[in-house]
């Protein structure tokens, strides 16, 4: 794990949210990541994943980089990326293979050429996974290495952001001179840290209910076969509060962490504090009343756009949440009975004991693995004048990592 990175770097990664913005810098010792050390601050500058004000949010990047930086160590920067909007493709690339057995030769030619055409005006490509092999139309496979065949044809599941964000992320960074090596997609970073091997080979949903959308990301066979966003999470439910309760949306954020359940409560009353002075006497049925519906419209939205593919709804077997929504008390049980799925809720993403049951950070700790994945030293993501994007990683990397 991790063989191809050098000690004497310094790698962090930065994941920009709504509620918050985390830096984590890590080296590697002994090919195992170690965390020199972790810092986050609340978001500014960025709402409903725009940047609404570059130099607000670069302040922000600038004083977690101050914190975490080793400034004697050379470092290469990655981030997270939300767009609403993201385009799934998935694309078929055929090549002649001759009537020698396949190799990494013909691995290599057709996945290159996959990216190659993997292009779409205005949009950036950040993930292209390679699923499965057909060979001469008619063999399915995921090792073709030693088979023969004519032809040899490649499926892939292909996932497009908006160019602007890039963009407008890439610009921010530059006021501080950071060069983000590769942008990752957010959903698919949080899946990375939140999914074990068997879940993901079995069949899996993982939804990460953040501050402005829910990510979806469904494993089948230990493939992606299923990515999209919703515009609809925890912000929603904060909204909801302060419109029901008539308070400011600052204390709807304090009162639906503190008091927030989708289980019904008993008949109890609690004190919300207005300000200094001024308090509130709220029953807990009210907030219950307020919460419930908005999560069972959040989960029952993201039901029907995966069931609404029927391999995705026969394959599904469990469904793992996370994110910081996720920690409202009570989900677990209404998520079972939507999806008449076995439900696991995160409870610790990371080994590292200050971040237990801190299932916020699941995108930041999932970067870190894709880190590994996405091989540092050929990842340079172009993102000007709508160009073809390559993604060329060290191919022979991946075949080995992939197929060895």
């Amino acid at each position: 794990m991790f063989k191809f990175l050098k000690n004497n770097k310094q790698y962090i990664v930065i994941d920009a949210g709504s509620h918050k913005i985390a830096a984590i810098a890590f080296q590697i010792f002994d090919n195992k990541p170690f965390i020199n050390q972790i810092e986050h601050h609340k978001s500014k500058g960025i709402k409903n994943n725009h940047l609404t004000d570059i130099n607000a949010f670069s302040s922000v990047v600038k004083l977690l980089i101050k914190k975490i930086s080793n400034k004697k160590m050379r470092k290469e920067f990655f981030c997270n990326i939300t767009d609403p909007n993201l385009l799934v493709k998935k694309k078929r690339t055929d090549i002649n293979s001759g009537k020698l057995g396949i190799s990494k030769k013909e691995v290599r030619k057709i996945y290159i050429k996959s990216l190659n055409e993997a292009v779409e005006k205005n949009k950036y490509l950040i993930h292209s996974n390679p699923n499965n092999f057909i060979l001469d139309e008619k063999t399915l496979t995921n090792n073709p290495f030693g088979k023969k065949c004519n032809k040899l044809s490649l499926l892939s599941f292909n996932i497009f952001v908006n160019d602007f964000y890039i963009k407008n992320l890439g610009s921010s960074f530059e006021k501080n001179k950071i060069n983000i090596k590769k942008f990752f997609e957010s959903g698919i970073a949080s899946s990375m840290s939140t999914l074990t091997e068997e879940e993901k080979n079995n069949g899996v949903v993982c939804i990460d209910i953040g501050g402005n959308t829910t990510k979806i990301v469904v494993y089948l066979e230990n493939n992606i076969i299923f990515v999209e966003n919703l515009a609809l999470a925890g912000n929603n439910v904060t909204t909801d509060l302060s419109h029901g309760l008539q308070i400011c949306e600052e204390t709807a954020e304090l009162t639906k962490i503190m008091y927030g359940s989708v289980v019904s409560p008993f008949n109890e009353s609690i004190e919300i504090n207005l300000d200094s002075r001024k308090k509130k006497i709220v029953n807990k049925n009210l907030i219950y009343g307020v919460i419930k519906p908005r999560y069972d419209e959040i989960l029952e939205i993201v039901r029907d756009k995966v069931f609404d593919n029927i391999n995705t709804r026969i394959a599904i077997k469990s469904i793992v949440l996370t994110g910081g929504a996720s920690k409202i008390f009570g989900i677990k049980n209404i998520c079972e009975s939507i999806f008449n799925r076995k439900t696991r809720v995160i409870k610790s993403i990371s080994e590292y004991n200050s971040f237990i049951d801190r299932p916020e950070f699941s995108t930041s700790f999932g970067m870190i693995k894709l880190v590994k994945q996405f091989h540092l030293n050929n990842q340079m993501p172009k993102f000007s004048n709508n160009k073809l994007t390559k993604m060329i990683d060290k191919i022979d990397n991946w075949i080995e990592e992939s197929y060895a």
